[in-house]
């Protein structure tokens, strides 16, 4: 009797201690916020904690133009460059897609201005399946308007104008609205980004690790 207990026992720590062996699933994080709300800053950060690659669509554009490439997806973009449009969703989606194809993203990565339309969130959709990667958290670095107005300003460059400002406020609410809908408000993480840059680190982290602690929670 004593015996079966011990085996039983013994066959419960084994179970969980392998269970506790799993490798953590890929963190992936989409960032999204307004111009000068420090997501180069938190990408950086995020980076370094969880030891995964950060990366945005500009960082990404400016790689592949810089390759000399004269492949579609080159000349799309060359294209949409010189006449001022948004890279066409078919041509943004090849360019993450290359990205991901990369063996550093094994652990997750954090990715900054990709999907930011409808159609490339059904594009990253397609993309994390075919890679069997989980669906992403998406990271909302939210300031009052007042506030990312003044960034912008204090930063002085030549196209942070009045028209312009207001411009890129809109179309940070759009794309955070749209990621929204797009993982669900539970998979949202809302952070007060005029707060100072140790705080809005240490809020990202909390939101989170408390996700991906339900989620272990969910999983058992």
């Amino acid at each position: 009797m004593i015996r079966t207990f011990i085996a039983a026992t013994l066959g419960v720590a084994i179970a969980i201690g392998i269970a506790s062996a799993k490798p953590a699933p890929p963190k992936i994080i989409l960032l999204v916020g307004p111009p000068g709300s420090g997501k180069t800053t938190q990408a950086k950060f995020l980076s370094k904690k969880y030891g995964i690659p950060a990366f945005s669509m500009a960082d990404l554009l400016k790689k592949e133009m810089s390759s000399g490439k004269k492949d579609n997806v080159s000349k799309a973009m060359a294209a949409a460059i010189a006449s001022g449009e948004v890279l066409p969703d078919e041509q943004a989606a090849a360019l993450v897609r290359q990205r991901l194809l990369r063996a550093d993203i094994h652990k997750g990565f954090i990715l900054d201005g990709f999907p930011s339309t409808a159609g490339q969130a059904k594009a990253l959709d397609r993309i994390l399946q075919d890679e069997q990667l989980p669906k992403a958290i998406v990271v909302v670095l939210d300031a009052p308007d007042d506030v990312i107005r003044k960034r912008m300003l204090s930063r002085g460059r030549a196209d942070d104008k009045p028209e312009n400002i207001d411009r890129r406020i809109q179309e940070f609410r759009h794309e955070a609205s749209l990621l929204a809908g797009w993982v669900g408000q539970t998979r949202v993480v809302r952070v007060n980004a005029a707060a100072s840059i140790g705080d809005v680190s240490a809020q990202i982290v909390a939101g989170l690790e408390d996700f991906w602690s339900k989620q272990v929670l969910d999983a058992r």
